[in-house]
């Protein structure tokens, strides 16, 4: 069986949540070598368009001689593309990258075509939440037919039994057509020794003790309610914000700007992939109280890297830690505060935090990722 699988999101430069789950179950599903695919990517930049050869990132699969593995560039604007799928509904995914028997999206993206499919869906949060985004993005979510692509599609891959539940509430999508896939922690996310912690706290002049939060600025990630917990911290800490910028973020930094404990606020932006574990693995403790999220990474991979994590009891979070993070509500930053207090200062509750989190973080691998997606592949033929 051969299978298109939709690449455009590894070419983003900055990589986010969505992005990694493509690239590296992509290579994953690769090695594994019990399908053909072909890798199909799009884009009118100079740096993609030379060539699948040399157009794609150095951690996608090459190309095959037994022809297992095919890369397909279609040096062409994504907006055409996506326009022409939304409204004229061609030319469709397999006449730019070449017959096969199956389609496989990552994300959520544009598609038109006459194969079976099978999608990845990573949240519904622009359902849940549409005020948490901007007219632009609500705008894209509406012209993909997000909720006709979910149900339109052979078999949906949720990332998490929360994200399950929601695309049987939201979608009516029937339990039995959707599989369960995790993303998982690179292994470069694990205890780091003090020199390394040194070398990246100087380059990128981090502070002695900080709280740290990874991932978008964006009001869903609730850092107005993070920023209000931390005034109430010791006059020692800092907080460290990671990450590059989302959609509505005007009032984040504000908020950041007109708060008490401004000058100890730092806003760090995309933090550098081979830097992340150390940066991790430095700070205080790791908080993360989002509002909702499909299934939540960086506080498994804080964990990864032996910090005890403080995250909402909202949504998926709570799965993903397991009994390894404190669990917050994060409309109340008087608790938010107590549990940051707790991770960072309590010796005994930091130690117990750090073993958990070590068994939970090691539960998530990318090959148990692939595994279940070639699973869902599987269940599409029968």
């Amino acid at each position: 069986m051969r299978i298109i699988i939709d690449a455009r999101a590894t070419l983003e430069r900055e990589r986010c949540g969505v992005a990694t789950y493509a690239a590296e179950t992509i290579r994953r599903l690769a090695a594994r070598g019990n399908f053909g695919y072909t890798l199909w990517a799009s884009g009118s930049s100079t740096r993609f368009a030379v060539g699948a050869e040399d157009g794609w990132p150095e951690d996608t699969p090459t190309a095959t001689d037994d022809d297992s593995i095919r890369r397909v560039f279609t040096a062409r604007s994504n907006r055409l593309i996506n326009s022409c799928f939304a409204f004229a509904g061609r030319p469709r995914l397999e006449d730019y990258a070449g017959p096969a028997d199956l389609a496989y999206l990552p994300n959520l993206n544009f598609l038109a075509t006459r194969l079976p499919y099978v999608v990845t869906v990573h949240d519904l949060s622009f359902i849940r939440f549409p005020e948490f985004f901007s007219p632009k993005r609500r705008a894209w979510h509406h012209f993909i037919r997000a909720e006709r692509l979910i149900r339109c599609a052979a078999r949906i891959i949720a990332v998490s039994e929360h994200t399950k539940t929601d695309i049987q509430e939201i979608c009516g999508v029937p339990a039995n057509r959707i599989s369960v896939a995790p993303p998982a922690v690179h292994s470069r996310y694990r205890p780091q020794m003090p020199e390394e912690i040194a070398r990246v706290r100087a380059a990128h002049n981090l502070p002695e003790r900080y709280f740290l939060y990874v991932g978008a600025v964006e009001p869903r990630k609730n850092i107005e309610g993070l920023i209000a917990a931390f005034e109430q911290m010791p006059q020692e800490y800092s907080l460290v914000i990671a990450g590059g910028r989302g959609w509505s973020n005007e009032g984040i930094y504000a908020r950041a700007r007109r708060s008490t404990a401004r000058n100890r606020i730092r806003f760090l932006g995309y933090a550098p992939e081979e830097d992340k574990a150390a940066i991790y693995a430095g700070a205080a403790a790791f908080v993360f109280p989002s509002f909702y999220e499909g299934f939540g990474m960086p506080p498994v991979e804080a964990m990864a890297c032996g910090t005890p994590v403080v995250v909402s009891h909202a949504s998926s979070l709570a799965e993903a830690v397991g009994d390894a993070g404190l669990l917050v509500n994060p409309h109340d930053p008087g608790t938010i505060a107590d549990a940051m207090r707790a991770a960072a200062e309590d010796e005994k509750a930091r130690a117990i935090l750090r073993e958990r989190g070590f068994r939970q973080a090691a539960k998530f691998t990318w090959e148990n990722t692939a595994e279940r997606i070639e699973e869902a592949f599987k269940k599409t033929t029968r």
